[in-house]
């Protein structure tokens, strides 16, 4: 604020000195026209009183220094007064870099702490999201499958992921299901090894599933799930048949319950503890169990205990 006062006065002082000079030469100008006016009455004068000569001779002398001393003296103050304005902009403009310098600073300080509250804020990634990215990489492919009753017996399909994280898994129609069918899981209720099996880019233990499972009768594509033909339901009534397994010298135990429509329809499911699920007739069904004994025989497994059901339909089972 001084210094902008400072320079508002040295202003205001060249202005004055500018001001006086103009009223100099306005007076010099008038007394010019003066004499041009009255030059015969100036010239009658003079001529009748001599001593005038000498006073008029002796004026420019006198004056001739006055002035000068006026001149410089003015000259000199406007000389001051402009090395002073120059030097209060040389300051004003070290001060303009130096507040465009501490802007800069302040600037990124202000960007540095928003930067890092915006870190302290962000939502942390979740084992669910960090499972689901690993499986949208993966999208259609085949995976080994395990839960905590043992492994699948077939390899689904990766089908979707969907934005709340819900992982769908696709079994279709063909040698190794009798009945298509859909799993669905939580990817934060999944544990995920990136170690390939065979063709299976993954391995995945299901710690629980989300929902019930879909039963999606003979359709051998994904993408036909969604059509009304594919919709196959079933009324689960009471148990017809079931068998257990266990391995000598080891605690993993199999199972295979076979249910009976609660329609009392010629209509079984049969579920393994192995993920494997089929829907069919009392012919199907039984193969199809027989198939599942085979398997966890060739495995090292024997059947530990079975019993039956009530069915009005026969299941040709040993």
């Amino acid at each position: 604020m001084g210094n902008l006062e400072h320079e508002a006065r040295l202003r205001k002082g060249l202005g004055d000195q500018c001001m006086k000079r103009a009223f100099a030469i306005a007076a010099v100008a008038e007394l010019v026209l003066v004499v041009v006016l009255l030059r015969s009455a100036i010239k009658d004068f003079l001529w009748t009183h001599p001593w005038w000569h000498s006073f008029l001779i002796a004026v420019p002398t006198i004056a001739l220094p006055i002035l000068a001393y006026f001149e410089l003296r003015h000259s000199g103050e406007a000389n001051t007064l402009r090395i002073e304005a120059n030097d209060l902009r040389a300051e004003a403009n070290v001060l303009q870099g130096r507040i465009a310098d501490l802007t800069i600073e302040l600037d990124a300080e202000r960007n540095k702490h928003l930067q890092q509250i915006a870190k302290n804020t962000e939502k942390p990634v979740t084992q669910a999201e960090r499972n689901a990215n690993t499986l949208r990489k993966h999208l259609r492919a085949k995976v080994t499958v395990s839960e905590e009753r043992g492994n699948w017996s077939n390899t689904p399909e990766i089908v979707e992921v969907s934005d709340d994280n819900i992982l769908t898994l696709f079994t279709p129609h063909g040698y190794s299901s009798s009945a298509a069918w859909c799993v669905k899981v939580q990817c934060g209720e999944l544990e995920i090894t990136d170690i390939p099996q065979g063709s299976c880019p993954l391995r995945l233990k299901v710690l629980k599933r989300y929902g019930s499972d879909v039963q999606l009768g003979e359709i051998t594509k994904s993408e036909d799930r969604f059509q009304p033909a594919a919709k196959r339901t079933f009324a689960k009534g009471g148990t017809a048949y079931h068998a257990t397994y266990s391995k000598p010298g080891s605690p993993e135990r199999r199972s295979l319950y076979v249910f009976a429509s609660n329609d009392g329809a010629n209509s079984f499911l049969l579920e393994a503890s192995t993920g494997e699920r089929a829907l069919g007739d009392n012919e199907e069904i039984s193969k199809r169990f027989m198939v599942l004994q085979i398997e966890y025989e060739a495995a090292g497994f024997i059947r530990s205990g079975s019993g039956t059901g009530g069915s009005p339909h026969r299941l040709f089972i040993s």
